[in-house]
């Protein structure tokens, strides 16, 4: 009997070590914090930005106006300022890159954070494919038709959506 009651401050322990450790990654994660909190409703966090979030020079706005981390704070029970702040980049980066991978990449292959999590991997700082082991930055030019351009801002969306080496 003694066994069992050591044993259960251990569980709690490692319950509330674990728990804590996918808090931050949801925090820090915008895509798993969108998954976790907005996806039910909202669907996928790229077309949500482009189609009811406006960027300005005040910031993010919502599709009526309203200032977006105002908004964040009180919807749905409100959401924590780094939460916000999370979010607040993935949409800027939705908003900034001109839908590039909807446009020349989907065709093709699945939504761009799958795609990356599947496909690609940081090696030594640099972008590669996980099992060719190709450069990304230097095998998209021509890739898809993306121009040389295109190419390099893809190669940055993809690189922000990549996994830190573990």
């Amino acid at each position: 009997m003694s066994r069992i009651f050591s044993a259960i401050p251990c569980i709690v322990l490692a319950a509330l070590l674990t728990s804590g450790g996918a808090q931050a990654q949801r925090a820090s994660d915008p895509h798993v914090l969108f998954e976790d909190k907005c996806l039910t409703c909202h669907g996928h966090a790229g077309p949500f930005a482009r189609d009811r979030l406006l960027l300005g020079n005040t910031g993010l706005t919502t599709s009526g106006g309203l200032p977006l981390r105002a908004f964040l704070s009180r919807h749905m029970g409100g959401l924590t300022d780094p939460e916000i702040a999370t979010l607040e980049i993935l949409f800027r980066q939705n908003l900034t890159s001109g839908a590039l991978f909807e446009r020349t990449c989907r065709f093709c292959h699945d939504r761009a954070r799958e795609f990356v999590r599947l496909n690609l991997i940081l090696r030594d700082g640099r972008l590669t494919g996980r099992y060719s082991g190709r450069d990304v930055a230097r095998f998209l030019p021509g890739h898809g038709r993306l121009t040389p351009e295109d190419a390099r801002a893809m190669a940055e969306v993809l690189r922000r959506l990549a996994p830190a080496p573990e």
